[in-house]
Order: C-alpha cells, then structure tokens, then sequence
C-alpha cells in the first residue's frame, strides 16, 4: 500500500507530462506545415498576409518586380522570389546574360562619376602642399567614412522603422546586400506590404550607389598598393645595386693593392762598380 502511495505522484506527473507533450507536438507540427506553405507562397508570388479579396494579392507587382531585376543584374539573388514558369525562367537567363554586363558598366559609369569628386579633393590637397601618398591615404579615409556613413549608417535607421527591425540587422543587411552576397534572411518588404510604392524600387538604387561606391573604395586602395609596391620595387633595385657596387669594390681590392705594390718597389740596381 505504501508503495502505491510512493507510486502515485510520479504516474501523476508522467500522465499530465504525456497530456501536455501530445498536444504540444500536434502545434509543433501544425505550426512547421504553416511555414512550409507559406514559404511555398512567398516563392510562388502569392503575399499570405493580404485577403482573397484583395486584388494585389501577388509578389509580382511592378514595385517588386523591380527589385527582382535589380537582385538578378547585381548578382545579389536573395532567392525569396523566383520565377517558377518556364517562360519566366527563360527570360530571367536572357535577361541576367545581358543585364548583368551592362550592370556592370553602368557601376563603372557611376563610379566614375564619384571619382571625379575624389580626383578634385586630392587636387585641392596637393595644391595646399600636402604629399601625394599622403593626400591619397586622406582622400580614402574621406571616401571611406562618407560611404560608411550614407550607405551603412543612415539606411539601418530607415529600416529600423520602415522594416521593424533591430539597427544591429538594418546594418547586417546593407552589408550582405552591398557585398552582394545576399543570403536572403532579410528582404526589404518581405512578411508585410510595403510602407509606400515604389519603396523597394527605391532600395535597388541604394544598392546601385552603394556598389559604385565599394567599387570606387577599391579602385583606390588598389591604386594605392600599387604605388606602394611600386616603391618597394625601386628599394629593393636600389639595395640590390648598392650590393653589386659593393661586390664589384671589394673585387677590385685586390687588385688596386697588388699595384701599388708593384708601384713602391724600386727597380735594382744595375750600377757594377
């Protein structure tokens, strides 16, 4: 008797542990089958946070397909939406075959532009005396925190109010879009309708400057190693040189020694008495 006494708490708890943990696995499962389809949704097109009755019940409008065009040009390809038809996977393969080159030279069209106000700031350094390497490394910094500023700074605060999300993922973001490595775990105007139209249309542009940007940042620390190395190069001639010379000199050493030698000894005598 005692013992089932002793018995009783414990199938208690393990009889309202199994209670709990069957229905809890039931909403476990419900919950992992609700993702899975409306993550099929999302890649299909289909928005699951508007209503049937809505008529822009899609992905696809001219906002974000925008933004689609902008991912596949710039190589980012976040992959939360993707054509799914034949015809649009065609296209999407034409289109990224001839988009993706002219991306490319209008990112060189932009930074050029950009470097024109780079080229006019080290002009106006050197004519105030400065060094050419040292005004170089000042033009960088300048580059450098400007960039950091507008494209890594600002926008978080945007979409910490826009997007809902922490500064810390606003700027995780900027940066896996503007490295273009686009993981795809965060997307501007993905879970929720966007806070106005056109406003992912406005964020490919931010991508756009920000890329010519990085591209304009490492066109000038490229520059700059290879002045740089340039000047290692003609130290290292220049050591190499001074080596030979010095072979050379000690060569000659002996040489220069013996005559002398030969130059102080007196001829003998050839008086005969």
């Amino acid at each position: 008797m005692e013992n089932i006494k002793a018995d009783a708490p414990q199938r208690y708890t393990n009889s309202a542990a199994a209670e709990i943990t069957v229905p809890l696995k039931g909403l476990l499962r419900t919950v992992y089958y609700n993702r899975l389809v409306i993550t099929d949704a999302v890649k299909h097109g289909v928005d699951p946070l508007l209503n049937n009755t809505s008529e822009k019940q899609t992905n696809w409008d001219f906002s974000s397909s925008f933004f689609f065009a902008g991912t596949v040009v710039t190589t980012i390809g976040y992959g939360t939406i993707a054509p799914k038809t034949a015809g649009g996977q065609i296209f999407c393969v034409i289109y990224a075959l001839f988009g993706i080159p002219l991306n490319v030279l209008i990112l060189g069209r932009v930074g050029n532009a950009l470097s024109q106000w780079c080229i006019r700031l080290g002009k106006c350094l050197l004519r105030k005396g400065m060094k050419k390497k040292k005004a170089k490394i000042l033009t960088i910094i300048f580059f450098l925190m400007s960039g950091v500023l507008l494209f890594l700074g600002i926008p978080p605060l945007v979409f910490t109010a826009t997007e809902k999300w922490t500064y810390r993922e606003g700027v995780y973001y900027a940066f896996i879009s503007l490295s273009t490595i686009g993981f795809g775990d965060y997307v501007v105007g993905s879970g929720h309708s966007p806070p106005f139209e056109g406003y992912r249309a406005l964020v490919y542009f931010w991508i756009i400057f920000g890329l010519a940007w990085l591209s304009l940042l490492l066109n000038l620390l490229t520059s700059l190693l290879k002045d740089t190395e340039k000047k290692i190069e003609k130290d290292l001639q220049k050591r190499k040189q001074k080596k030979e010379q010095h072979k050379q000199q000690m060569a000659m050493k002996p040489l220069t020694s013996d005559q002398e030698g030969t130059n102080t000894k007196k001829p003998p005598s050839n008086n005969i008495l």
